[in-house]
């Protein structure tokens, strides 16, 4: 077995970046023994991006304005001043014309501002005497050792272990359409899309699953770089999410706090309701000066293309205060999802959560002015499949059924197919090495509503007997069933924070905790 550590960080994506940056900024300069050591399993060639910022084509753009993107929690505008530190031939490079705190910049861009983070981190820790290792390879299985108290990773590179974990492994890959994977012409993401733009005819056709943020990624990366082929983008709505608001709100929206969510539960037994919560969110925006407009709030009625032009106009036009106290949740959302019985959990996921995606995940005016003119130049067609769509191997190419507009079954035959229904969540489904381990070895246990199932108050695993794993915790798309919106890299930054703080603790204490004895024996029995 390898050299113990401290600490072990499983991924080396934005979110473990963020979290390993704050940790080193949480910790005493006065603490710097040299006797603390931490380990980062990170099997892609650079630290800090991930898939989602790697390096990628100038069309894959952030969903958030610059000004408010960042790497620390407490510091919104730290990645604005480092591009504007890098100067204009940072800029150009990624095909950036203007800057301003406003701006939605290419996410390669945010990529190489992570793996600036990433060394810059390593040098603080240096100077706190905290060695950072860097291992380049996945994490296949954990295990817990009974005689040490430790925490077994197995990799190929051979078997380490750690005081203490934190699970930042990403996203999931989309686990829709498992049969057409190995397909040839199928790809089951479309990430990166110098790929698709490599490998995709210029005049071929393509089907898209999907019309949501990473759908928009495909389109747009493959007309702008001369596709001529048709393209058919289908889902169960066949809407495109909600078009960001380039007004400002003239009256700041105030976020609210933990405290205000908690205050509105009137019985303990029935929890938060969403209609007590959609009372709050009303009042806030009669506070803004806005009226309640449910058709702009939930969407607009017709065609793909006019729909798209009224969402550009609202948002050309006006503040459209809703977004911004959508988005001011962002800043207790997880407290408001806990205190939700169950009950009415289910009834968000069937009644509400394919909307509030839709609306909820905005995409910039820039790319929707571009997917307007590729609707009116006839290049690409949005259609609802609603239930009934099906995809299947055709010949050298796809066939796509959809319900036609007289209850008849259409086909539309495509080369090509490219699966943009986004990341998975389901544990359960999902064929990862180490998320079976956890599994398998009941260490953790899957959340119904997505992830793992954690304790909320520290972000650890709960294995299947329902106890806390206090040396293993989460990070990122795999807390989602804890704490909901953790799609955003604001929330998973003070999420991460939260955790930092306390690991910076633990890291100086001269005794590990302890996982629970019956996690212990469920461990060692595989």
């Amino acid at each position: 077995m390898k050299k113990s550590a401290d600490l072990a960080i499983v991924g080396g994506g934005s979110t473990a970046t963020s979290f390993l940056a704050q940790l080193v900024a949480a910790l005493d300069p006065a603490e710097g023994d040299g006797a603390r050591r931490i380990i980062v399993f990170e099997p892609l060639p650079d630290v800090g991006p991930g898939e989602p910022y790697a390096a990628d084509l100038p069309t894959n753009l952030l969903n958030i304005p610059a000004g408010k993107m960042s790497a620390y929690a407490e510091d919104r505008g730290h990645f604005l001043r480092w591009v504007e530190s890098r100067g204009a031939g940072m800029l150009c490079k990624h095909g950036v014309l203007q800057l301003d705190a406003g701006a939605f910049l290419p996410r390669p861009l945010f990529g190489e501002y992570l793996q600036d983070v990433w060394r810059d981190l390593c040098a603080s820790a240096q100077n706190l005497g905290v060695y950072i290792q860097r291992v380049a390879a996945r994490v296949d299985g954990i295990g817990l050792s009974p005689d040490d108290g430790l925490i077994r990773l197995e990799t190929r590179e051979g078997v380490f272990s750690a005081r203490r974990v934190v699970l930042c492994n990403g996203n999931l890959p989309a686990a829709s359409y498992a049969e057409l994977q190995g397909c040839s012409g199928y790809f089951n993401s479309p990430y990166p899309v110098t790929e698709l733009v490599s490998r995709v005819g210029r005049n071929a056709s393509v089907g898209i699953i999907g019309t949501s943020l990473s759908a928009i990624d495909a389109i747009v990366a493959l007309k702008e770089s001369g596709h001529a082929g048709p393209m058919l983008a289908v889902s169960r709505s066949g809407r495109l999410p909600a078009v960001r608001s380039t007004v400002a709100p003239s009256i700041p929206v105030a976020p609210p706090t933990a405290e205000e969510i908690a205050s509105l539960v009137q019985c303990h037994a029935q929890g938060l309701t969403l209609d007590t919560l959609f009372s709050l969110l009303s009042q806030r925006l009669a506070a803004s000066g806005d009226a309640l407009d449910l058709t702009d709030i939930l969407g607009y009625d017709g065609n793909p293309e006019l729909v798209l032009g009224c969402e550009i106009a609202a948002s050309s036009t006006r503040p459209r205060s809703w977004q911004a106290i959508a988005i001011s949740l962002n800043g207790a959302i997880e407290h408001a999802w806990r205190l939700m019985r169950d009950a009415e959990r289910r009834r968000f996921y069937t009644e509400w959560r394919s909307l509030w995606m839709t609306r909820r995940a905005t995409f910039p005016m820039a790319n929707a002015l571009k997917i307007k003119r590729y609707l009116e130049e006839g290049g690409l067609h949005i259609h609802a499949g609603n239930s009934g769509l099906s995809i299947h191997p055709a010949g050298e190419g796809f066939d796509i059924r959809l319900p036609g507009a007289d209850g008849n079954r259409a086909s539309r035959r495509v080369d090509y197919i490219v699966n943009a229904t986004g990341m998975s969540t389901d544990v359960t489904a999902s064929s990862d090495p180490l998320v079976q381990s956890l599994l398998q070895r009941r260490i953790a246990s899957a959340d119904p509503y997505g992830g793992f199932r954690l304790d909320f108050d520290t972000g650890c695993l709960l294995d299947t007997n329902g106890d806390v794993v206090r040396g293993i915790s989460v990070l990122g798309s795999l807390a989602v069933g804890t704490y909901f919106w953790t799609m955003s890299l604001d929330v998973n930054a003070r999420l991460a924070l939260d955790q930092a703080r306390r690991i910076a603790a633990e890291l100086t204490a001269p005794v590990p905790q302890m996982p629970s004895a019956a996690t212990l024996a469920a461990s060692s029995s595989n």
